[in-house]
């Protein structure tokens, strides 16, 4: 009895160690914390800054220019001969073109374009990037725009005339007045092509946008209406623009020239698989020509010759449109390290055409009796991108002007005259630090320029701007913002070609 008794004792012990063993360990008891100290209150916050919202506030623009009658100012002195200091150091540089400096300064009208529309100083960039229309009547016709919102139909594009007997720009032509703008579709921001008169002495021109190239993307809502780009008639007698003719849907063009003797206007189609020569009959309004697309290389210049054939830049040479044939031929000149000629005046009674190459900004002479290309040198100093060139009634003499993108005042927006029998370079005037300092305004470039049938004036749209202080934080950009028309005539001494 006490054994079996002292067995259950046992029994009783060891199970209850085992239980005890398969319990997991009881937990550590941590050490308690010490009492925190308290925190000491804290600091009120200081109010929240209101956020300030500077609203840009529209100003008059362009600004009135001193001394200005109807809006035109006339000006003279002998500081337009003054050459700057920063031209005589980069004359100095190996291999800049020399050049020599006009006795006599020449008297220039100069007006700013004006009528721009409500709130014109907020606009993105006021800009002109095509070449003027002299008229068989004398005036002079050019065009301005403000690069803005052209997909979201907010642009503006003017024409403007320019009358030498009453020395006055005025506008002629809004383009929102002759397509309305409408939700959904562009709006044109520039003339980038040429202005030129027609055979009947209509003005015909036509518009782009921002990047002619886009408008091809969906994002661009052309419609019935405006299938794209389009030609442009303006009657100078009734003062009415129309839409005269459309060019093939969702393309636009940079670069136009009319062949009044024929009466056709050539383009360059852009927004296609490739660039394409495109010839338009004005009398008959239908297309006589379309090259394709591919066909053309840098897009920015052709010549028209005196038989009506078309030079133009080809992907790798120059080829040649003839007229007669309707055949494109290739020519045996090509361009070395430039893409192709940048601008290319009237072909001379001789067969030869005189230009300046894009990039390398070298003056040329190309024989199209010869097929023959030859180099001249710097357009001026070391180069300057050059985009216009007239040659002179008597044919002795060039006219042009280096920096056409803005940066002209640079080297003191020289008006350059170059005699191709001698190589001579001679600077007419220096219009940037003289128009700086007197009226505040810097002349800055220009893609359009004309010299008189007399050969006595030479007709230049300016990009331009305000100096510091006149001019509106939106329109900052160095050498664009505010657009300039000026006449510049040649004193007696210093005229190169007159013929009466």
């Amino acid at each position: 009895m006490r054994v079996r008794l002292l067995l259950v004792v046992v029994l009783i012990f060891m199970t209850s160690r085992v239980s005890a063993a398969d319990q997991p360990p009881p937990a550590t008891e941590k050490p308690k914390a010490k009492a925190a100290k308290p925190k000491a209150p804290a600091k009120p916050k200081a109010p929240a800054k209101p956020k300030v919202v500077v609203e840009e506030v529209a100003i008059p623009w362009p600004p009135e220019l001193t001394g200005a009658v109807r809006g035109t100012i006339t000006f003279s002195s002998p500081e337009l001969l003054t050459v700057p200091d920063g031209v005589r150091e980069a004359a100095k540089a190996s291999g800049a073109a020399p050049f020599e400096v006009a006795k006599k300064p020449p008297t220039v009208e100069l007006a700013l374009h004006d009528n721009l529309g409500p709130d014109a100083s907020k606009r993105r960039l006021w800009s002109s990037w095509g070449d003027i229309a002299l008229a068989s009547d004398g005036r002079v016709y050019c065009a301005i725009g403000d690069h803005g919102d052209d997909v979201g139909g907010d642009a503006r594009c003017f024409i403007y005339c320019w009358d030498p007997r009453s020395k006055q720009l005025k506008q002629v032509v809004d383009m929102n007045q002759v397509v309305p703008p409408k939700a959904g579709r562009p709006s044109w921001s520039k003339v980038h092509a040429k202005i030129d008169e027609g055979r009947d002495g209509m003005i015909y021109f036509s518009c782009t946008l921002n990047d002619g190239n886009r408008a091809k993307l969906p994002s661009h809502g052309f419609d019935d209406e405006l299938p794209g780009g389009q030609i442009y008639q303006y009657d100078p007698e009734t003062g009415k623009t129309v839409v005269f003719a459309s060019l093939p849907p969702r393309r636009c063009t940079a670069t136009s020239i009319i062949d009044r003797e024929r009466n056709i206007w050539w383009c360059n189609l852009e927004a296609g698989e490739g660039d394409a020569l495109w010839g338009f009959d004005l009398t008959k309004k239908k297309e006589i020509f379309r090259a394709p697309d591919g066909s053309m290389g840098f897009n920015r210049a052709f010549a028209l010759l005196r038989d009506g054939s078309i030079l133009f830049n080809g992907p790798d040479r120059l080829l040649k449109l003839n007229i007669a044939s309707r055949e494109i031929e290739p020519t045996q000149t090509t361009w070395g390290e430039a893409p192709g000629m940048r601008c290319a005046s009237i072909e001379s009674s001789d067969g030869d055409l005189y230009g300046v190459t894009h990039k390398t900004t070298q003056l040329f002479r190309y024989s199209t009796q010869r097929d023959e290309l030859k180099l001249l040198g710097p357009v001026y100093l070391s180069g300057g991108y050059t985009t216009v060139m007239a040659l002179s009634p008597d044919e002795k003499y060039l006219y042009y002007l280096p920096g056409a993108h803005g940066k002209a005042s640079a080297s003191g927006t020289p008006i350059l005259r170059y005699e191709p029998a001698t190589g001579k370079q001679t600077v007419l005037a220096f219009l940037a630090p003289y128009c700086e300092k007197e009226f505040g305004y810097v002349p800055g470039g220009t893609y359009g320029m004309k010299l008189s049938a007399n050969g006595r004036t030479i007709y230049v749209n300016f990009n331009g701007h305000m100096v510091e202080g006149r001019r509106p934080e939106r329109l900052k950009t160095p050498g664009f913002g505010c657009t300039a028309f000026a006449a510049i005539h040649l004193v007696e001494d210093e005229i190169c070609a007159v013929a009466d």
